[in-house]
Order: structure tokens, then sequence, then C-alpha cells
């Protein structure tokens, strides 16, 4: 080979011509410079065939070809079904072959008639970009990878400190429930009043069912009454109280509109949730309980909300307007690294902080369809930004209560009067047998008459043995052969117009999302308390209108 000085790899070169001659020419040209040839052919059709049969390191294609098809449709229909670069070769040239050549991104454009050292370096430049092309993408495709290798790992990281964390919340709730419970059985053995420690079990039990709320919510699974709100006024409300738990030194600033604020569509409780957990958290922030917190309230629109550090990270804000309530700090800032972590539940760098604020206010923003935008730098505070989407009413005004509102009618105080003193019979459903023994235990507090069954075909079978006396049928929602769902079907099927009262340790939003044939006319959540069972039961018999008709409790 004495073409150049250098050594050419053996790279396989398919000739697509017409021209026998030409297309002879151009392979002894080839095998010349030390190309292998995989193939000549004629026609586009062929040229495919090729590609398919015995794939070329690159094609060498004509242009004008015989038969339907030219050279650029080949090429087209080559780079669907492969990477292989292709090099046109043509003696005719005009502006719309050009065009059409461009859409298939060919490595290069010989015309003929060309010298074997220009064929040469045209092959050669186009073999490099393509190497180089190839490595470039296999290094993007490593990234890829990697990135999606980093983000499991978080993923794993964020999902093992939750569980950790977890666990550490509710064995210390445990520890102090089962210490008092025992300290309170080894007091009446003893003779003596154990209501103290008895107290100490049930609040730590409310911090352990407040944890399970929590994450809930960070879950986006909350509900609540929907109403029109302002939340300009919202936040008057609830600044006083904010500034009274904060630190003196702290000043507030606020900038709200004088009047007519933005209005949203949500639940007060939780709007006014997520403005404290974003205060506070700018409280801890602040350097030495120093400093100013400036909360804002402006509208802007969607298009304008920034592609930078917004949460969930798969948000895309509408395009429409949203309400914007901004909290700005002087803490200390939040490291770059540690910005992606913060809405984890249980992540924090503070000694005092539990890590459930801010994922706790993202789970509520995002059920509004709504964002939180993150700024800071260490040492220069941070600015938190929520987006809700701007509702389209107007908030009316609060009407005046009615002299006569919260007062119970004559009749209506009898009634319920008869109804707060129980004696109904109730039919418990429940396949956890300590939780079955528990609920009985309340019910018969409550004045009532229990009567179980241990899942959902046990208690039809008793309730059309018994249903002219039972007026409640309190039933467990997940359970084995028959859950709650298919039992107040069947209940229903024999009684038509039964009250319905579901009960479920998942939330209520969570376990109303579906289609069911009957729906219930109350819920009540795991855990509850004696109270708050007993209320919810009189509040739907008083419903019934003392008709001896059956009311189904689902928990």
């Amino acid at each position: 080979m004495q073409i150049g000085a250098t050594k050419v790899e053996k790279y396989k070169i398919l000739i697509v011509e017409d021209d026998t001659v030409f297309a002879n020419a151009t392979k002894t040209r080839l095998l010349e410079m030390g190309y292998l040839v995989s193939d000549t052919v004629t026609s586009a059709e062929d040229a495919i065939r090729s590609v398919r049969d015995d794939p070329p390191d690159l094609v060498l294609m004509d242009i004008v070809l015989n038969g339907e098809m030219d050279g650029i449709d080949a090429a087209s229909q080559i780079r669907q079904i492969s990477n292989i670069p292709v090099i046109y070769v043509t003696g005719y040239v005009n502006d719309e072959f050009l065009l059409r050549a461009k859409l298939t991104t060919p490595l290069g454009y010989v015309c003929k008639p060309f010298d074997t050292e220009a064929l040469k370096a045209v092959i050669e430049v186009a073999l490099y970009r393509h190497s180089m092309e190839m490595v470039l993408r296999e290094a993007a495709d490593e990234n890829v990878r990697l990135e999606a290798q980093n983000q499991q790992l978080q993923k794993t990281e964020s999902l093992g400190r939750m569980a950790g964390a977890i666990a550490h919340h509710f064995n210390n709730h445990l520890q102090t429930v089962m210490g008092n419970l025992e300290m309170a059985m080894d007091d009446l053995s003893r003779g003596e009043c154990p209501a103290d420690i008895l107290n100490e079990a049930m609040r730590a039990t409310c911090k352990a069912a407040e944890i399970s709320g929590l994450m809930l919510t960070y879950l986006g699974q909350t509900f609540g009454k929907h109403e029109l709100m302002d939340i300009s006024e919202a936040c008057r409300k609830s600044l006083p109280l904010l500034q009274a738990t904060a630190s003196k030194d702290i000043v507030f600033m606020t900038d709200f509109p004088s009047c007519g604020g933005p209005a949203i569509r949500a639940n007060a409780g939780q709007i006014q949730q997520v403005l404290t957990n974003l205060i506070t958290n700018a409280c801890e922030a602040a350097s030495e309980n120093k400093g100013a917190i400036a909360l804002t309230v402006k509208t802007v629109s969607g298009a304008d909300i920034l592609d930078l550090k917004r949460f969930p990270i798969n948000w895309q804000p509408k395009e429409i307007a949203h309400t914007c309530l901004e909290v700005k700090d002087e803490g200390h800032g939040i490291p770059n690294g540690d910005i992606g972590k913060i809405f984890d539940p249980f992540f924090t760098t503070k000694s005092n902080g539990r890590g459930l604020g801010l994922p706790v206010a993202l789970g509520i923003v995002g059920t509004y369809g709504g964002g939180i935008t993150v700024e800071s730098k260490p040492g220069r505070g941070s600015v938190f930004r929520v987006f809700l989407p701007v509702s389209t009413e107007v908030v009316p005004c609060q009407p005046d209560l009615p002299a006569n509102q919260g007062v119970l009618q004559a009749g209506e105080a009898e009634k319920r009067s008869k109804i707060e003193r129980g004696g109904a019979t109730v039919l418990l459903v429940e396949d956890e047998e300590q939780v079955r023994n528990m609920v009985r235990i309340m019910l018969t507090r409550l004045g009532y008459m229990v009567l179980e069954a241990k899942d959902g075909v046990e208690a039809g079978e008793i309730f059309q043995r018994h249903q002219d006396d039972i007026r409640c049928v309190l039933s467990d929602l997940t359970m084995p052969r028959m859950d709650g769902w298919d039992l107040l079907a069947a209940l229903r099927n024999i009684s038509s117009d039964i009250p319905v009262i579901l009960s479920s340790g998942y939330d209520e939003s969570r376990v109303m999302i579906g289609e069911h044939p009957e729906r219930p006319n109350a819920f009540i959540g795991k855990p509850y308390r004696l109270k708050a069972l007993g209320e919810t039961i009189r509040n739907v018999l008083s419903q019934h209108d003392d008709q001896r008709e059956v009311p189904v409790l689902m928990c």
C-alpha cells in the first residue's frame, strides 16, 4: 500500500452506485487504500438489504439511482435502522438535493470526478467524526446511568433514614406507653390510682399517632374541607401567634396586598400549617435567634416561576396565575448539597428539629397542584417560595351567624339525649383480636350492646340472624375473605338505607378513592378516642331520625 504514509484500519465500506464501471473503479481505489469493501450494489433497496445483512462501517452513497428510491431516501431509511455514517458521492448537485441531503445528516459529500487523495481525506474525517460521536454518546449514556444510580442511592439513603427515624420515634413512644402501663398495673395491684401514669401513656400514644398523620400528609394524603380563602388575610391572622412563639430578637417584615389579595381554594388549617412550618424553619435558621424574617404575598404567572430548585422535582407549573407566599430569612443558609434533601422526611441539620416541617409543607402544597422553590447560600440566608394556583372565584364576605346558630331545638335535644344514653346493639367486625377486644370494651362503656365477628363473611351471617336488633355495624376495612367495602354492599342488599360510618388506619382521602356501589355517611380515622367514637355514632343515629335501621360503622 503506497497511498499515504499512515496505516489505514481495515474498515468495511458499502458502495452504492448504479454505474458499474464507476463502482468497480471506486472499489479498486478503496482496496488500494487498505479498506475492505463489504458489497457493491446498484439500487436503494439493495443498499438497505445489504446494511441489514452485513452492516458496514461506512456507506458511499450515489444520490441518483435507478428505481423508485434515490440515495437520499436510502440514507434516510438506513439511518432509522442503524447508526452507520453515510458519504454522498454524486456528479449532479442542486439546491433541492442539498436540502434533502442535509436532513439525513451525512458525514461527507464528494463530487464526481474525484481524486484518490480527496476521497481518502473525506472517508478518514467521516470515520473519525463518527468514532468521536460514538465515544461522546457512550459517555452521555454512562452519565445517564451513573445519574440514575446516584438517584437510586439517594432514594435508598432517604428511605433508610425515614425507616430508621420512624422506628426511633415509635420505639420511644412505645417505651413510654409500655413503661407507664406496666407501672399502672403495679399500682392497681397495690390498690393505688394510676390516673397520672395512664395519662402519660395516652400522651405518648397521641404523639405516635401525630407522627403517622404527618407522614400521610407528606405523601399528599390529606383531607379536609376546601373553601375559598384570601391567603393574605390568612397570613395576617396567623402572624400574631407566630410572632409570640418566635424569639423577641427576630423582626418580622410583611408585604401583603392591602385588600382583595389572591384567592385560593384550600383547607385553611392546612395552609396555616404550611405557613407555620416555613416560619418555624426560618426562626430556627436565624443566627443566635436574631435577624429579620420577611413574609410576602403576591401573584405571579406560571411562566415566571424559575426552573431552579423546584419541589416536587417533577412539578411543572401551569400557565395560569399563582399565589406566591415568600418567606425570607437571614440565617446561616443551606449547603447546596443539602437542598435536595431538606424535603426528605426526618432529614434535619438542627439538634432540636424532627425533620418533618418542610416535608409536611411540601405534601400539603403538592395536594393543591402547587410547588415550592428554594434559594439559599451558606451564610446569606434562604428564600422559600410557595406557589399555589389562583382561583378565579372571589372571596365572599363572611355571613353573620343567625341568633339561634348552634342551639338545639327542643325535639332535637330530646332525640340527642335518647341517643347519648346508648342501649343500641352494635355489630363489631374486626379481624385483629386485640383491636376487637379493645373496641368492644369502648362500645360497652358507651352503653351499647355488642355482637362480634372476625371478618365480613361471619358478619353477614350474624347480621342476617340479628338484623332486627342490630342498629350499628362497626367494620374494619381490610380483612380476609370479605373486606369492609364488600360487606357494606352486602348489608345494603339486605337493608338498603343503612347509615354508614367508615373508619380506617388509612387517611380518609385515600380510603374514599375509587368507585364503590355504596358510600358511608361519615368517617372516623384510627386511632380514635372514646369520645370521638361516641360522638360519631350519636351523630349518625341522630340523622337516622329514630328509625329502626342499621348504620354501618367501618374501621
